[in-house]
Order: C-alpha cells, then sequence, then structure tokens
C-alpha cells in the first residue's frame, strides 16, 4: 500500500489582504498617471491648434494691410501716423480704431489688432492676435514693414 501525500488543511492558498491592497495601490497610481498624461496632452493639442488658428490670422491681416497698400499709398498712409494708430481688425476684414482693447471679434473667441507706424519711408506694421483659454491669455505677435514700391 502507498502512502499518499496529506496537504496540511492549516495552511490556504491565495492572496493575503495586504497582497490585494498594494494590488489596487499600484493599479490606482497607474490609472491616475495615464488620466494625467492623457490631460495634459490634449491641452497641449489644443493650444497648438488655437496657435495655429491665431497666426493664420495674423497672417491674413498682412494680406489686408498689404491689399490696403497696392490699392493706393495715400489711402494705405491715413491708416498710420508717426505715431502708432492701432486698429481692431474683424474676420470680415473691418477696421475699428482701437479705443481701450479690441473686443473679441473673430470667431467669439480671438481677437485681432493692427497697429501701423509710419517711419519715413516705410509703414511698420505690428499685428497681434490674443485670445483666452481658461485662465490664461496668449498672444501671436507679427511684424513686418511696406514701402511704396508703386
Amino acid at each position: 500500500m502507498t502512502k499518499k501525500k496529506q496537504i496540511p488543511t492549516d495552511h490556504q492558498s491565495g492572496q493575503t489582504l495586504a497582497e490585494v491592497v498594494v494590488a489596487i495601490g499600484v493599479v490606482v497610481l497607474l490609472v491616475t498617471g495615464l488620466v494625467f498624461g492623457t490631460t495634459i496632452t490634449l491641452k497641449a493639442s489644443q493650444y497648438g491648434k488655437a496657435r495655429s488658428q491665431a497666426v493664420q490670422y495674423a497672417q491674413e491681416a498682412i494680406e489686408i494691410v498689404r491689399i490696403l497698400r497696392d490699392n493706393g499709398w495715400t489711402t494705405f498712409r491715413a491708416y498710420g501716423d508717426v505715431m502708432p494708430i492701432p486698429w481692431c481688425l474683424d474676420k470680415s476684414g473691418v477696421w475699428t480704431p482701437l479705443s481701450g482693447a479690441c473686443s473679441t471679434n473673430i470667431d467669439n473667441y480671438y481677437t485681432r489688432q493692427v497697429t501701423l507706424t509710419w517711419t519715413d519711408p516705410k509703414m511698420k506694421v505690428d499685428v497681434i492676435v490674443s485670445w483666452i483659454d481658461g485662465n490664461k491669455s496668449y498672444t501671436v505677435p507679427i511684424s513686418t514693414y511696406f514701402t511704396q514700391w508703386k
């Protein structure tokens, strides 16, 4: 007759409470890290998209000023003087003299300010596109010079 080994009945297999608590802690830590990383990535993506759009609006303003210059130097010169003259330029191309600050006038999100300064024999053009995201405000500035080339 062969003798069978007996397994002690007082030895229990399975997880202890401490192991379960540690495992849950590790899982919570990993999930928190993933959520935090995803949030940061989404915010950076949103900022990048908003900045890219702001750069487009700033370049568009430079092109609008170029068209104004090409339509006649005398009219163009009236938009700027030796003292900088700031203007608000909305999405449809309407120029409004700046009084205080430009109101949100592009997609209810961006403002576009164009300042023309006459520095003989050229006109300096400064464009600032601004927007507010949460509690932070951002700007994209672009500057160039135009001369009377015709």
